[in-house]
């Protein structure tokens, strides 16, 4: 009695173990609530005590494992910002792994009984069973423990649930199967040879998984290095192409200080006619200057307005709406994200028919957060493959990687970002909260 207690116990850690495992991939919740919070809390208790009563008549069982990890699943991306199917593989994923390192266990008490695998999976719970699943549990606890490992493996697992779905399904498919198959091949008797050939089977499995995962995070990561290094070439080019832009400023600023001075001349001798036809033939330029942005922020300004000229040359409509004091990032990094969003918006707004093409940017600091909306006009959905956006341009090795970047540094600051398309238009929304507040 005392044995299947403990086992129960057991079982609520394993099943616990795993949700907090989805909860660090998947932390954010759809609207953060006392209120969601016990509702979700409540049903992972009820879960894993639905889980622990059926532990305790079948050690392993495949038929449930699949029911709990679709209910389970279910509350998940009910509660948190998380698709069904990426919820149910990377849970699915977890249970069929501890249900496979049980097997061998398993095996080994049907070939020392001499029963059937029917007799010792459906019987009480011994002894071996519990330590051998204290030992599991305490393993996965300890790795997770690791801090720098776990996140590694964490990120590992996510890229490959969002970018190789397929891969990864096909893989749970492959470990399910081969956990029933172990169940069916012991409903006579187990013998040695089957214990050893179990045993070096499923390591041997683990270990093809594990170097498969690290292969793909690994060109997933070369990939990323190379993506960067063309980001970077881009980059080089556009704050080349800023510094010349900031130079003939400069030299307009010096221009108009002397223009101020030549005024000021005609105005001492009054030579009034002489001061009228110098401010008509330089009107333009004048007029342009007072569409200047005035934040307070140098960097800022400056990456509008030449942005701004850009966009007014293509026949863009731009609205903007400022109340910023302050920004979180570095200037390259604040020029990265900001330049890509927008340089993405023009594109988009190109192919738009003229008269719809329209760009809205705002940005203002809330308390101590910082806060970015662009919503630009879209011809037609964006097409995704996990969190990166896919480019219809020839090179699509060197575009549709600005959103990617874009993505890294805002969650680098700790913010985050989100994008929705809807009645023609694309909106982008970022918000970070490390932004010290105004002091001023």
């Amino acid at each position: 009695m005392i044995l299947q207690i403990y086992y129960a116990l057991l079982q609520v850690a394993e099943v616990l173990l795993g949700a907090w495992i989805l909860h660090n991939i998947y932390p954010e919740f759809r609207k953060d609530s006392r209120w969601r919070r016990g509702v979700f809390i409540l049903s992972c208790l009820a879960l894993s005590i639905i889980y622990a009563g059926n532990a305790r008549d079948s050690f392993i069982s495949t038929i449930f494992i699949l029911l709990f990890s679709v209910l389970f699943s279910v509350i998940y991306c009910c509660c948190f910002k998380a698709g069904f199917f990426r919820c149910f593989l990377v849970e699915i994923l977890y249970l069929i792994s501890m249900s496979l390192l049980k097997l061998p266990v398993l095996i080994l008490e049907c070939i020392v009984s001499g029963k059937s695998v029917s007799e010792i999976n459906r019987g009480g719970r011994t002894m071996t069973e519990c330590v051998w699943c204290t030992i599991l549990i305490l393993s996965v606890m300890y790795a997770a423990k690791r801090k720098k490992f776990f996140d590694y493996y964490k990120r590992s697992v996510k890229l490959l649930v969002h970018q190789e779905t397929g891969l990864i399904l096909t893989l749970t498919g492959i470990l399910w199967f081969l956990l029933g198959y172990g169940m069916r091949i012991g409903k006579t008797r187990f013998y040695t040879l089957d214990f050893i050939f179990s045993v070096v089977l499923i390591f041997g499995i683990f270990l093809c998984l594990h170097y498969l995962i690290l292969r793909v995070a690994y060109h997933e990561a070369q990939l990323d290095k190379d993506c960067l290094e063309i980001s970077q070439e881009m980059l080089r080019k556009q704050n080349s192409e800023l510094h010349e832009m900031y130079r003939k400023n400069s030299g307009h600023l010096h221009k108009h200080r002397h223009t101020i001075e030549y005024l000021y001349y005609c105005m001492r001798q009054k030579k009034y006619k002489e001061a009228e036809e110098f401010l008509l033939k330089n009107c333009s330029e004048l007029k342009k200057g007072n569409q200047r942005v005035w934040t307070g922020l140098p960097f800022l300004d400056f990456l509008i307005n030449y942005k701004k000229q850009m966009i007014d040359e293509k026949g863009i409509v731009f609205r903007l709406e400022l109340d910023v004091y302050e920004y979180p990032f570095e200037e390259s990094e604040f020029g990265i994200l900001l330049g890509n969003l927008l340089d993405n918006a023009v594109e988009a707004c190109e192919k738009c028919k003229p008269g719809e093409r329209e760009i809205y940017l705002k940005i203002w600091n809330l308390r101590n957060m910082f806060l970015l909306k662009l919503i630009n006009s879209s011809s037609k959905i964006p097409e995704r493959r996990g969190e990166q956006f896919l480019t219809d341009k020839a090179d699509k090795y060197a575009h549709g990687m600005g959103v990617k970047q874009v993505r890294r540094i805002v969650e680098k600051y700790g913010g985050d970002i989100s994008f929705r398309y809807g009645g023609g238009h694309f909106e982008t929304n970022i918000i970070v909260s490390d932004v010290k507040e105004d002091k001023g």
